[in-house]
């Protein structure tokens, strides 16, 4: 059976969706799907022909036909997260309208079906292997525990499984996609990079110090986040619920928070409610909590914080932008987001996402799981990353009111923000990975895909 929906997390995010969409039947957008990995199952109801027409399928799509519609709840249950895909989402729509009305209570349709996903950048397949997969086919996490670290032929399978690779155009996600942390508990579909986007925000403008030989100022970092947002679009940051737990009780126990009466400590919807809103009188106080590092639960961020001379990143600049994703987040910034991955770290590799050729900024990019089976990995894509920094250059180039960036600074920042990338990478890697394996995933067009094994941390 497939795993059931366990965390409020989860729950918020999908009714979030559902409000969002405006409408009695139930539609999640295209993104929405695109980033999930195991969290949900993607179900394709056509006719067996359109599966493998010009438009094809998603990859790692089941295939259950309108008609038997209804082996879905027979087969899943009531609380196994469903998107059904159709054309338009038409179909789709009445489908899950009609799975809702037997009881399952994550349930809903593709918004704009195939049509919407294609338009939106990301790649189908035509292959007929959907239609050896059924519902009763055990995903690799349902086989039982992995016994003995990760090996090669683990890797091989994941990478090699197409519901855990999403294919996204470049061009898309740098202006739509985001990039999340190398984190192994994000079960979405990812392009990792320590941090985050912001860990890349921050070693870009450490870099952009270190090159000009200035010190940016809080009001400056602000401005820069804002046109990062403007230009780029969403902005990925993430804690942990171990994090999460320390900062909901130190903000419990602050008197001044404590004009209103406060949610309890158990209440996590009411605590996130709370953040998300806060009013304008509690956010001094609000900001002493969360730039606390022991509140911070992303690693990276906070060995950034604590670890300046590994990091090359000030510690006051890493409060700057902090104070800055905040207030833009509460004055209604709606590109910040700011996501609680659940559990501790328990990954058992390393894994680096490369592609077998030259990126351009339409090339497709694999994003990939964190979830081997039953198992965290930390997934990193170093050429995706680099190519954001090349755009990053361009973007403080364009901004000379704010970064007086000369001519001859060009070349040397961009050197200087990989020799960073590199540097912190390998900090973090050694704080949190070390005596992992490491492996690389080489992707060299459509379903070809090459491991290699690359030692250890």
């Amino acid at each position: 059976m497939a795993p059931h929906v366990n965390t409020v997390l989860f729950q918020m995010k999908w009714k979030t969706e559902l409000r969002a969409s405006g409408s009695m039947t139930p539609r999640v957008p295209v993104l929405f799907v695109a980033e999930q990995g195991r969290a949900l199952r993607v179900i394709d109801i056509r006719e067996k022909e359109e599966l493998t027409g010009l438009m094809g399928h998603i990859p790692g799509s089941l295939w259950v036909p309108l008609e038997r519609i209804a082996e879905v709840y027979q087969r899943l249950g009531p609380d196994v997260p469903v998107v059904l895909v159709s054309h338009s989402g038409r179909r789709a729509g009445l489908a899950a309208q009609f799975l809702h009305a037997l009881g399952m209570q994550y349930v809903a349709a593709l918004a704009g079906g195939m049509l919407a996903w294609r338009s939106a950048g990301y790649s189908s397949t035509r292959h007929p292997h959907i239609f050896e997969r059924s519902l009763d086919t055990p995903t690799f996490e349902e086989e039982g525990p992995i016994a003995g670290p990760l090996t090669k032929e683990h890797i091989e399978r994941h990478v090699g499984d197409p519901s855990q690779v999403r294919w996204a155009r470049l061009a898309m996600l740098l202006t739509n996609g985001r990039r999340s942390c190398v984190d192994g508990r994000d079960e979405q579909g990812v392009i990792g990079t320590p941090g985050g986007d912001a860990g890349e925000f921050l070693l870009a403008l450490a870099s952009v110090e270190r090159i000009t030989g200035t010190t940016l100022d809080d009001r400056t970092v602000e401005e820069l986040l804002l046109q990062e947002l403007e230009v780029f679009g969403r902005f990925y940051m993430h804690t942990d619920t171990h994090a999460w737990e320390k900062l909901v009780a130190s903000m419990a126990g602050d008197r001044r928070l404590s004009n209103k009466p406060l949610p309890s400590l158990q209440d996590e919807a009411g605590w996130h409610t709370l953040l998300a809103h806060p009013a304008p009188e509690a956010r001094p106080a609000l900001l002493e909590h969360l730039l606390e590092p022991a509140h911070l639960g992303c690693g990276h961020l906070k060995l950034m914080l604590t670890r300046p001379q590994d990091y090359g990143v000030r510690p006051d600049l890493v409060r700057s932008f902090l104070r800055a994703y905040h207030d833009l987040r509460w004055n209604g910034m709606p590109e910040l987001e700011f996501v609680t991955l659940a559990g501790a770290h328990d990954e058992a590799a390393v894994l680096s996402v490369y592609v077998e050729q030259e990126l351009w900024d339409m090339s497709s990019i694999p994003l990939v799981s964190p979830s081997v089976g039953p198992k965290q990995v930390f997934v990193a894509h170093p050429q995706v990353a680099a190519k954001h920094r090349d755009h990053y250059v361009e973007f403080f180039r364009r901004l000379p009111q704010l970064v007086k960036l000369a001519p001859h600074h060009v070349e040397p920042l961009r050197t200087e923000m990989n020799a960073i990338a590199a540097t912190q990478l390998g900090h973090t890697l050694q704080h949190l990975a070390k005596g992992l394996p490491v492996f690389e995933a080489r992707f060299e067009g459509g379903d070809k895909v090459r491991v290699v094994e690359a030692g250890k941390v």
